[in-house]
Order: structure tokens, then sequence, then C-alpha cells
């Protein structure tokens, strides 16, 4: 058996491991770190007082014991897929595996937008207003990112 045969399998592997251990790395983005973050950003822009701030540290935290369960399924998922990598297609196993996964991601979804409502239901009428100007906002600039970068992938290199 030739060299490449060995390697490729080898190289996917290495791949593999090193997302594993880089998703269950603590980080920004990442476990309650990233909550902190938004409660402080979230207090700063939409000015929320000591008790709101205490409301929504609590819905984070009962959002993240939910999701954390969810998120490992789905690396689980991704490993046993990535460890079973034979070079042959089965239609049969990737449907079974993208529909997991796309429950896995339909539970996070909810979740995610469980936790708005909560954390909405906490903001006076003012609040909410500037909070959906804010994600507006966001969104806009997430369109304009994704334009550039589509019209980047469109320019021949030069």
């Amino acid at each position: 058996m030739s060299k490449k045969f060995f390697l490729v399998p080898a190289i996917l592997l290495a791949v593999a491991v090193g997302l594993a251990a880089f998703a269950q790395q603590p980080g920004p983005g990442r476990g309650f770190g990233h909550h902190g973050w938004m409660l402080k950003k979230m207090t700063r822009e939409l000015n929320l007082t000591e008790a709101q701030q205490a409301q929504v540290k609590t819905i984070l935290q009962a959002e993240h014991a939910k999701v954390q369960p969810l998120m490992q399924q789905m690396r689980q998922n991704e490993m046993a897929r990535n460890q079973n990598v034979t070079g042959n297609f089965d239609e049969t196993e990737a449907r079974a595996f993208a529909s997991k996964q796309a429950q896995i991601s339909s539970d996070l979804i909810v979740e995610k937008e469980r936790t708005k409502s909560q954390i909405y239901a906490v903001l006076t009428p003012e609040q909410r207003q500037k909070a959906l100007q804010l994600l507006q906002q966001r969104e806009q600039r997430r369109q304009e990112r994704m334009q550039k970068h589509s019209q980047q992938q469109a320019q021949p290199n030069q």
C-alpha cells in the first residue's frame, strides 16, 4: 500500500482531534466567559440596573447549563463521523448524521430564542427598542461583510 493511503487518514484524524480539543477549551465565545462579556456589553449598551443584571446573569447561567450538553453532543457526533472516514460515500450514513446534527442545531436555536425572550422580558420598553436597534445594526454589518466577501470571491486573482 502507498504512503498516501495512510497519510490522508492520519492528517484527517489529527485535524479532527485538534478541532475537538480546541472546542473544549475555554475562551471567548465558549463557556460562561462569553456570557460575562455579553452581560457587560448589555449593561453598557442598554444601561441595565443592578437588578436587571442579576436577572440576566441567572438567565444566562441557566441557558449555559441547557446548551452545554447539546454542544457536547454535536462535538461527539462530529468526532464519530470523522473517525469513520473510509473514502467511500454512504448516503444513508451521511443523511443520518445530517439529521442528528440538524435536530441538535434545532434544539440549540430553540434554547437561544427562549433565552432571548426571557431577557427581553426583563428589559423596559425603551431598552427593548434600543436592543432591537442594536440587533438591526449588527445584522446590517453582517450583511455588508457577506457582500464584501462575495465581491472578493467573484474577483479573479490578479
